[in-house]
C-alpha cells in the first residue's frame, strides 16, 4: 500500500487479484491490456478527487519589457486553486481578463509598448509559440513574480519504470473489479467492495470543496466559485 510504484508490480498486483499467473510467458499478450487498465483508472481517480499530496506550487518571475511568458510545466491548468503576485515582498489577488479598455489605459499593442508596475491582469493567449500568459501592464522592472497554487500534472504510467502518483492498491482494486466485472467473476463485487473501503479510509481526514480556479475553461472563476471535488488526504 504505497505510492510511486511500478507499472511492473501494479501489473504483476493485478495479475494476483484477478487470479491470473504471474508468469511473465503465460500473460505477455494481455500485459498490454493490463496497463491501459490501470493507466485509466487512475486518470479517473485522479479527476474524481483532490490529493493532497499532488498539490505543487510554482512560480513565473516576471521581466521588463516581456509581454508573454510560458505556462509553468508540471502544473494543470484546470486545477489551479489560486494565482498571487509577489511585489515589494507583498502578494497580491489578480484579476484575469485583460481587453480594450486595459490597452487603452496601457496599451501593450503600442509601437513602443506602454509598461507599468505592478501587474494587474492576466490571460490565456495563443501566441503561435502555443499557450502562453498574458502579463498586464508588461512589467517595467524584474521585481515581479507570479505564484501559482495547484495540483501538479498526473505522471505517465505508461514504461513499465513509470511510478503510480496514487495509492497502488487503490488503483489495482478497481482495476481488479473492471476485470473481473466483464468475465462475469463473482469476486468483482469483492474487490469493489474492498476498492471502496481503500477509498473511504484515503479520505477519512478529506476536507471537501476546495475552491479551484478553472484556468483553461474561459472566464476567470469567481472568487467565490468552488470546484466541488473531494479532498483526499492519503494515510
Amino acid at each position: 500500500m504505497a505510492r510511486n510504484t511500478q507499472l511492473l508490480s501494479l501489473i504483476a498486483q493485478l495479475r494476483a487479484e484477478t487470479g491470473r499467473s504471474q508468469e511473465v510467458a503465460v500473460g505477455i499478450d494481455e500485459a498490454e491490456n493490463l496497463k491501459v487498465v490501470l493507466q485509466r483508472v487512475q486518470e479517473q481517480l485522479y479527476d474524481d478527487y483532490e490529493w493532497p499530496h499532488l498539490r505543487v506550487q510554482k512560480t513565473v518571475s516576471l521581466a521588463a519589457g516581456q509581454r508573454y511568458y510560458d505556462l509553468p510545466s508540471g502544473l494543470n491548468f484546470d486545477r489551479i486553486e489560486d494565482i498571487k503576485l509577489k511585489y515589494n515582498g507583498v502578494y497580491q489577488d489578480l484579476e484575469r481578463g485583460i481587453d480594450f479598455d486595459d490597452y487603452t489605459a496601457y496599451d501593450s499593442n503600442a509601437t513602443t509598448p506602454e509598461r507599468s508596475n505592478p501587474m494587474q491582469k492576466w490571460d490565456i493567449r495563443e501566441t503561435g509559440s502555443g499557450e502562453q500568459i498574458e502579463a498586464w501592464p508588461i512589467p517595467s522592472d524584474n521585481t515581479q513574480t507570479l505564484y501559482f497554487f495547484g495540483t501538479k500534472t498526473l505522471g505517465d504510467l505508461i514504461q513499465e519504470a513509470d511510478t503510480a502518483d496514487l495509492d497502488d492498491r487503490l488503483i489495482v482494486l478497481f482495476a481488479a473489479s473492471e476485470i473481473l466485472l466483464r468475465q462475469k467473476s463473482a469476486d468483482a463485487q469483492i474487490k469493489l467492495k474492498l476498492a471502496q473501503q481503500r477509498l473511504l479510509t484515503l479520505r477519512k481526514n478529506s476536507v471537501s470543496k476546495r475552491r479551484t480556479i478553472q484556468v483553461g475553461l474561459g472566464a476567470f472563476a469567481k472568487r467565490n466559485s468552488h470546484r466541488g471535488k473531494n479532498l483526499i488526504v492519503v494515510s
